[in-house]
């Protein structure tokens, strides 16, 4: 007596219909995730050209202006947001790090950046600096 080896054809289609249903519920979260992501590159961009711009300051000994949209054409850096991220409207449109490293006419109340993303606009990072020219990235949250 022979014994057949192998799958049948409806074994097959319920193994590829669990592998689909599987697959429906993960694409969601991997959506978010690389929304998610996108907004951490465009803040890790923010960081990374201000905290070269308080250095170039120091080191070059003189003051270094960063602009924050594309119409500032005497800044010596700039930076736009990559993607689908954008600076949230009212957030600075520049800044200058003195040779020192402070902030030029830094005022506590427009002390932070935050950085939104576009499509639902509900996920941001808030990138603060303070007068003393400290970067940091502070909170997540939602842009609204």
């Amino acid at each position: 007596m022979r014994t057949d080896q192998g799958f049948t054809l409806i074994e097959l289609i319920v193994t590829i219909a669990v592998v689909a249903i599987i697959a429906m519920i993960a694409a969601p979260s991997m959506s978010q995730l690389l929304v998610k992501q996108n907004l951490n590159k465009s803040t890790n961009e923010l960081v990374h050209v201000l905290t070269e711009a308080r250095v170039k300051a120091a080191l070059d000994r003189k003051e270094i202006k960063v602009g924050f949209i594309a119409s500032i054409v005497d800044a010596d850096l700039n930076w736009t947001p990559s993607g689908d991220a954008v600076l949230k409207p009212g957030s600075p449109t520049s800044i200058i790090f003195l040779p020192t490293g402070l902030v030029k006419d830094w005022a506590s109340t427009n002390s932070s950046f935050i950085v939104c993303e576009k499509t639902s606009g509900s996920l941001s990072k808030t990138v603060s600096i303070s007068k003393m020219g400290t970067i940091q990235q502070v909170v997540e949250g939602t842009c609204s």
